[in-house]
């Protein structure tokens, strides 16, 4: 027996009602990119949230307390505001209250005029540390460290430079001590057999008291890449920590500090692009 046709419009809603209720196209789904990662201010302009302060060493009593020594003022931290030059001051630092691996931090800061006891006859030094990896007690904790600078190469304490600090150790690429890309690497850090510091080569530092933009890419353990004013002036790769039973392990997150090391200067934009 023949089974009866359907009318046509019958036919076209049930393939309509079929095409409206299939599945996606996987193909199509897995071409979707992912939303970029978004940029999240570590510092909202107005106050030190999200940061705790602290005051190191090498001052008086008559020095600046932590609260004067780091002053929010028209959306800068103004690092020593008000300290009379050459006068006697602690250092500092600021260090984030979240830890962070893998990431693009930009930092602007800019110089001015005022240095302070004992360094202030000194080349003007301050830093950017990350994978601060034991409780920050003080301005140099075991962690890595780009160095902020006014020096230029030759010079002591050069933006760019490497410090590895504390039982901390990694690899740069190195030739003499000084940062050479695509040089073999050559390990530095904590102990007697590896030096602490590797100098940058590359001067991209903008003229005193203009604002320059450090960065810092980082990959977890894997690698950390620094840049000024767009130019990469260092790079870090294998970063590693002691642990209690001496053993070396990965290094690959912790807070983020910027510190006050007896000159005057200021922060501006400090923001960060997790991935």
């Amino acid at each position: 027996m023949l089974r009866p046709s359907l009318p046509l419009f019958a036919t076209f809603g049930l393939s309509f009602l079929l095409s409206s209720c299939s599945t996606p196209d996987a193909s199509t789904s897995a071409q979707t990119p992912p939303p970029a990662p978004a940029w999240t201010s570590l510092f909202n302009g107005q106050n030190l949230e999200g940061w705790v302060a602290r005051r190191g060493k090498l001052g008086n009593e008559m020095s600046q307390s932590i609260e004067e020594m780091f002053q929010v003022r028209d959306g800068v931290i103004h690092v020593y505001p008000n300290a009379t030059a050459d006068s006697a001051q602690f250092n500092g630092n600021l260090y984030t209250t979240r830890s962070f691996s893998h990431f693009h931090l930009q930092v602007e800061y800019r110089w001015r005029e005022n240095r302070f006891r004992p360094r202030h006859r000194a080349v003007r030094d301050a830093g950017i540390l990350f994978h601060i990896h034991t409780a920050p007690d003080n301005v140099w904790p075991p962690s890595v460290e780009m160095q902020l600078g006014g020096g230029v190469p030759g010079d002591p304490y050069v933006t760019g430079d490497l410090w590895v600090i504390g039982n901390t150790r990694t690899k740069a690429p190195s030739l003499d001590g000084i940062f050479q890309p695509g040089a073999p690497l050559t390990e530095f850090g904590f102990g007697q057999d590896v030096p602490p510091v590797n100098l940058t080569s590359v001067a991209a530092t903008k003229p005193h008291g203009e604002w320059n933009l450090a960065e810092v890419i980082v990959r977890g353990s894997a690698s950390a890449e620094f840049y000024l004013n767009g130019q990469m002036v260092g790079t870090v790769a294998d970063m590693r920590y002691q642990d209690e039973s001496g053993q070396w392990q990965p290094l690959a997150s912790g807070p983020i500090s910027i510190q006050a090391e007896w000159a005057e200067l200021e922060y501006r934009m400090i923001r960060i692009k997790e991935f």
